[in-house]
């Protein structure tokens, strides 16, 4: 999968997490775009944040951080296919409607 293809799917990932959520308020939230803005390669904890258009609306700007682990030393090096969760895994996805924020943290998804 390249770069492209993954926000994309990332983005209607997102969506389903939104409906799976215990949380009736967040059920009915949902994700229209992803836009990394910072690719934080070389951190302690290696990220790449950017803008998110997500909401009761889908089209609220929030701001999103997703977690790459060790993934990789250069853009070019990420595995996108890795950073995709599965879709029988939960857990991965931290959102915070009063802050507008989302934390995406692939590899700590988990089967419920």
């Amino acid at each position: 999968m390249d770069e492209a293809s993954y926000w994309r799917h990332l983005e209607f990932r997102i969506c389903t997490e939104f409906a799976g959520f215990a949380d009736v308020r967040l059920r009915h939230h949902w994700c229209d775009g992803l836009a990394p803005d910072a690719y934080r390669l070389a951190d302690d904890e290696p990220h790449i944040s950017g803008r998110a258009w997500c909401g009761m609306t889908g089209q609220e700007r929030w701001r999103f951080t997703l977690r790459l682990g060790s993934n990789a030393e250069s853009r070019e090096q990420i595995d996108w296919d890795a950073l995709l969760p599965e879709d029988h895994l939960t857990g991965w996805l931290t959102p915070d409607p009063q802050m507008k924020t989302l934390l995406i943290d692939p590899l700590a998804g988990y089967q419920d």
